[in-house]
C-alpha cells in the first residue's frame, strides 16, 4: 500500500521571515485509503466551527491562529479548539510526520551566500532521504506550489531516483515511485495538514506565544505532532 506524502514549507519567505532561523519542510504521510477520510474530517471541522463548509474553504495555520479569513468572528478559545480538532487527524488516521530544516544563517555563512537560493532544495533532499529509509512501502510526492523551485525540484527528484544525485552527495531513492507533483493547497487537504503541522512547529520553536493559554495550546498541539514524528534530521549545516 502506498503513502501519499504531502509537503509544505515554513520559514523561508514572507512577513517575519527574517525572524525565523530555520527553513523547514514538513511532510505528512497518509495511507492511500485514508486520503478521502482526511478530506471529510476537515469538512467536519468546518461544519462544527463555522456551521458549514464555505466556498473555497481550506485550513491555513496562520489564518486560524491569527483570527483571519473565515475565522475572524471566533474567539481565541474557539480558534484553539479549531486547531486542535484539525491536528487530531494525525491520531485518527495514523498519519506519519517527518521534517528537515536548513539553518539559514549558518548556510549563508558556510557558503558566503552562494547557496542561499538552494535552501529549499537542500531541505527537500534531506526530507526525502529520511522518508525513503524511514517508512516502508511506495510513496507519491505532492507538494504545495513552489513557482520558484518547481522545475529544479522535479529534476532533483529524478536524479535522486536515478543515481542519488542531489544538492549535496546523497542516496538513491528506492520507494518514491513518481515525480514530485505540485498542487494548490486549496485542492489538497493533505497539503493543508502539512501546513498546519509546519506552522505549529514554527510557532513552538520560535516561542512566539506569550499568553499562557496560547503557550499551553501550542504545547499540546506540538506534543501530538511529535508523537507522529517518525523520522527526524537535525538542522543543517551543523553549528
Amino acid at each position: 500500500m502506498a503513502h501519499l506524502v504531502y509537503i509544505d514549507e515554513t520559514g523561508s519567505v514572507g512577513k517575519g521571515a527574517n525572524k525565523q532561523k530555520l527553513l523547514t519542510l514538513v511532510a505528512v504521510l497518509v495511507h492511500e485509503d485514508q486520503v478521502q477520510p482526511l478530506a471529510e474530517k476537515f469538512r467536519q471541522v468546518a461544519r462544527k466551527h463555522l456551521g458549514g463548509v464555505p466556498e473555497e474553504f481550506e485550513l491555513h495555520g496562520n489564518e486560524i491562529w491569527n483570527r483571519t479569513g473565515p475565522w475572524s468572528s471566533l474567539s481565541y478559545a474557539e480558534l484553539i479548539a479549531v486547531y486542535e480538532d484539525a491536528i487530531s487527524v494525525l491520531d485518527d488516521l495514523d498519519v506519519g510526520v517527518s521534517c528537515a530544516s536548513i539553518h539559514k544563517e549558518r548556510l549563508h555563512s558556510r557558503y558566503g551566500g552562494d547557496a542561499d537560493e538552494n535552501a529549499y532544495l537542500l531541505a527537500l533532499q534531506f526530507l526525502l532521504e529520511k522518508i525513503d529509509s524511514g517508512y516502508r512501502g511506495n510513496k507519491i510526492l505532492i507538494a504545495d506550489e513552489q513557482k520558484e523551485h518547481q522545475l529544479r525540484a522535479i529534476k532533483m527528484v529524478a536524479d535522486l531516483q536515478d543515481w542519488g544525485g542531489g544538492q549535496v552527495p546523497g542516496t538513491k531513492l528506492k520507494t518514491v515511485i513518481d515525480s514530485i507533483h505540485f498542487v494548490s493547497s486549496h485542492a489538497s487537504p493533505g497539503v493543508q495538514l502539512a501546513d498546519l503541522v509546519a506552522y505549529a512547529l514554527q510557532r513552538h520553536w520560535n516561542s512566539w506565544d506569550s499568553h499562557p493559554d496560547a503557550k499551553a495550546a501550542i504545547g499540546r498541539i506540538t506534543d501530538v505532532i511529535n508523537q507522529h514524528m517518525r523520522t527526524w534530521r537535525e538542522p543543517w549545516p551543523a553549528d
